[in-house]
């Protein structure tokens, strides 16, 4: 009996340590091979925040804080419930991130962006600017092989605008419904405008293979430019929309 109750207050006692440990403390032990720089770090490693997060130097997650919930530990699996926010009119988000023995998962994430500091993040061949808001929302989220176990989620770009040298294309509204399907990424893509329609499905396969498909109708409202570039893109079925057909690898 003496030696469940010595244990129950080992015990107790080695949880209360490591909840007043200093996040500081923990964060000074990344190496630096992982390219993760965390900054102005206050609180403890259950409860606490930074300034900035920074991966390669070159995405950036300021205002960002961290809070564990205890109710998942029951479940053997590690809980966090992260917020953070780049600045007014900047990318922002909030969800749950789960780390358990079968990896890592999210659940309610959400995240909001201008379609401008999204694209900032991503290399593209040609230059272009992009207008409008993205938000994104994962409502179940898991890893698996070759990338997912379970994904559902949807993308929505609302007054989207692409802008390059050669004009303007207004997308209007933009939604992109997420899911796995046997491990492999799939997005799903409805665009409705007054110059292009777009149906397409785009699939994310093992060793970063893609796969394309879809059709995209053009009006005459389009840039004739556009209407003509089309033409190089494929060829056109009965309907005269332009056929999407695409493999290759990112």
């Amino acid at each position: 009996m003496k030696l469940k109750i010595i244990s129950a207050v080992f015990l107790f006692y080695i949880i209360s340590l490591l909840m007043t440990i200093p996040a500081a403390m923990v964060t000074g032990f990344i190496p630096a091979q992982a390219d993760l720089k965390v900054t102005d770090v206050t609180g403890s490693l259950w409860n606490g925040k930074a300034s900035q997060l920074s991966y390669k130097n070159r995405y950036h997650l300021k205002k960002f804080s961290w809070k564990v919930d205890w109710s998942a530990l029951f479940t053997l699996k590690l809980k966090l419930d992260i917020k953070f926010n780049n600045g007014n009119k900047a990318m922002s988000g909030k969800g749950s991130v789960l780390a358990g023995l079968s990896g890592i998962s999210v659940e309610n994430l959400l995240i909001d962006s201008s379609a401008s500091e999204f694209l900032s993040y991503i290399k593209l061949p040609v230059p272009i600017k992009a207008a409008g808001d993205l938000s994104l929302v994962v409502k179940q989220g898991s890893q698996g092989a070759p990338y997912c176990q379970e994904l559902d989620g949807h993308i929505s770009w609302q007054d989207a605008e692409i802008n390059s040298d050669m004009g303007k294309i207004d997308l209007a509204s933009v939604g992109i419904d997420l899911s796995c399907d046997k491990g492999q990424v799939s997005a799903d893509l409805k665009q409705q405008s007054e110059q292009l329609q777009t149906t397409a499905n785009a699939l994310l396969k093992e060793h970063q293979a893609y796969q394309l498909t879809g059709l995209i109708k053009a009006t005459d409202k389009l840039n004739p430019t556009f209407r003509q570039g089309l033409s190089w893109v494929g060829g056109k079925d009965a309907s005269g929309a332009t056929i999407l057909k695409f493999n290759g690898k990112l």
